[in-house]
């Protein structure tokens, strides 16, 4: 009896001591960040995954339609006039400029404006517009040409004050009421003042008009970015970056072929293309909020992870994406909650990390002025408006799948660097008096355009690239400043555009310094692909100083 006692004892014990072993051996929830979620939701291409951003990038077809809306609207048919019976004037110059230039239309600007000296002909007395197809245009109806052109250049920077205010009340929407939120708010914002844009009964009217709409669009174009990168993997980042570039060539594309070229009421047209704006906000009801803002600005683990079970969905990742055996921690750092004052100590203590900044800034501001230079100059370089963007955004779609391309294979710098040395290159090469067999298309546009298409391909490096090279506390801060600067260069370009009509040639030749100088000062900036953002303030200037005494020539030490 007791031998059998004894024996039970043993394996009961022997029993219990294994079911702690098997309950100690069970492995707790894994802890992982939202981003470890994310890159295992897209560790592998998913065609669904891409339906989905491709359809929430539909909103950037709005920003092209409401910055591009005055070419349009506001175009100048310089070509499209004749002379009233009766009016000597006209007809004087249209006779001098025919015998100076034998085979050229004399129905142009420089006929219809005067040489310097003379005064520009007047509506009603010495001409009258024939424009085809009956088109109308507010800088047509409001008298906004020749003399007047530059009320009509400045109704298109005006847009870009609205879009100051729109950065720099940005990061505080962003941070407080979330990516997704404001993105919708801010198109939805557009879309109302672009459909009160096609009732305004004046200029001052619509000038108040543009600069609430470009407060909407960049409070949404900016969170759109902001909420598409959080919400995509770091492997993907660089191809959704160049994804959101096509994006915008397509949207130039539709709208000069499509809405602008068929519908022929400026009014109309700003009524039509707000209605469609209006349909592409509503493809963000299918994506749920970012979660790694309910995460980190919020704390909410539950709203968190409601966001990333309904990506999981979306992405089809359930096979291999389980929630439930997952604990979501924060990222964030004590370091990373730093003040503006703090920000600023940091840029005078560590001077790399403020040459650094500068550079990007005057890169920033050259590179906007010479792309929307362009955006409003091409109707003074082509004789098609028409033709003249389809090429456009032809080539920015070209210049997206390119930068990808050398981004990932040759890297940030390198790639920034050829795009500002080969944009400069071509403003020089236009110079050359050269025409094609068509009159559609001449040297002077064609160098222009591959030009404009490099200068593009830098922007876009320029927006990945300065992700990568600001430390981790300062990142917001410093994509946000450079923003700022672009924003500056924004306002100057279509007032560059005017440079057209003065001096072509010296227009081109300052376009070209710019370049250049741009690419120069690149060569200061470090290299970033394979390699981890800086941490910190002091891990910049580490790197530097790590840089410079590593040995090597001159070139190699400072530029390398």
């Amino acid at each position: 009896q007791h031998y059998f006692i004894q024996s039970n004892l043993s394996s009961y014990m022997e029993l219990l001591d294994n079911t702690k072993e098997d309950e100690g051996s069970s492995s707790p929830p894994l802890a992982v960040s939202v981003e470890d979620v994310l890159d295992r939701i897209q560790d592998r291409f998913s065609l669904r995954g891409l339906g989905v951003m491709v359809l929430i990038m539909t909103v950037h077809l709005s920003s092209v339609f409401s910055i591009q809306y005055p070419i349009y609207g506001g175009f100048i048919p310089y070509t499209e006039w004749r002379c009233l019976e009766g009016s000597g004037r006209c007809s004087a110059r249209v006779r001098t400029f025919t015998w100076d230039n034998p085979g050229d239309t004399p129905y142009n600007r420089k006929v219809l404006c005067g040489q310097e000296g003379e005064k520009g002909l007047v509506f009603g007395e010495d001409f009258l517009w024939e424009v085809a197809k009956n088109r109308t245009s507010y800088a047509v109806d409001w008298g906004l040409y020749c003399e007047n052109e530059y009320k009509a250049t400045l109704l298109s920077s005006l847009y870009f004050v609205g879009a100051v205010i729109g950065l720099l009340t940005g990061n505080f929407f962003y941070d407080t009421f979330g990516r997704r939120r404001v993105c919708v708010c801010g198109y939805l914002f557009e879309f109302t003042f672009m459909m009160a844009t096609g009732a305004a009964p004046n200029l001052h009217t619509l000038m108040v008009l543009r600069v609430f709409g470009g407060l909407g669009t960049y409070l949404g174009l900016s969170g759109m970015y902001v909420y598409i990168l959080e919400c995509t993997a770091e492997r993907w980042r660089a191809f959704i970056s160049s994804l959101l570039a096509v994006m915008w060539g397509i949207g130039i594309l539709a709208f000069s072929p499509t809405l602008a070229y068929f519908i022929t009421s400026w009014r109309i047209l700003s009524v039509v293309g707000g209605a469609g704006m209006f349909l592409t906000i509503s493809t963000w009801l299918v994506v749920p909020p970012s979660p790694r803002f309910l995460m980190e600005n919020c704390g909410d683990e539950r709203g968190a992870r409601r966001s990333l079970r309904r990506f999981i969905h979306l992405f089809g990742a359930g096979d291999r994406v389980d929630l439930s055996t997952m604990e979501l921690k924060s990222t964030k750092r004590e370091e990373d909650e730093m003040s503006y004052l703090q920000s600023l100590r940091d840029f005078l203590t560590y001077n790399e990390m403020l040459i650094q900044l500068l550079i990007q800034l005057f890169q920033w501001m050259i590179v906007a002025f010479l792309y929307f230079g362009f955006t409003f100059g091409w109707s003074k370089l082509g004789s098609n408006i028409y033709v003249s963007y389809v090429l456009a955004g032809i080539a920015e779609i070209v210049a997206a799948l390119a930068c990808w391309f050398g981004q990932s294979v040759l890297g940030r710098k390198l790639t920034m660097i050829i795009c500002f040395f080969v944009a400069g290159s071509s403003f020089l090469l236009a110079l050359i008096p050269l025409s094609f067999a068509t009159d559609i298309l001449t040297m002077e546009q064609l160098m222009c355009l591959v030009g404009s298409m490099f200068v593009a391909g830098a922007w876009g490096t320029l927006y990945l690239y300065v992700t990568e090279q600001s430390p981790t506390p300062h990142r917001g801060k410093m994509a946000a400043i450079c923003s700022l600067a672009a924003r500056l260069g924004s306002f100057a370009g279509p007032q560059a555009s005017l440079l057209f009509n003065v001096n072509k040639s010296g227009a081109l030749i300052m376009f070209a310094v710019l370049a250049f100088a741009a690419g120069i000062v690149s060569l200061r900036l470090p290299e970033t692909k394979g390699r981890q953002s800086p941490a910190s303030a002091e891990e910049v200037q580490l790197r530097r100083m790590v840089q410079r005494e590593g040995g090597g020539s001159f070139f190699k030490r400072h530029f390398t």
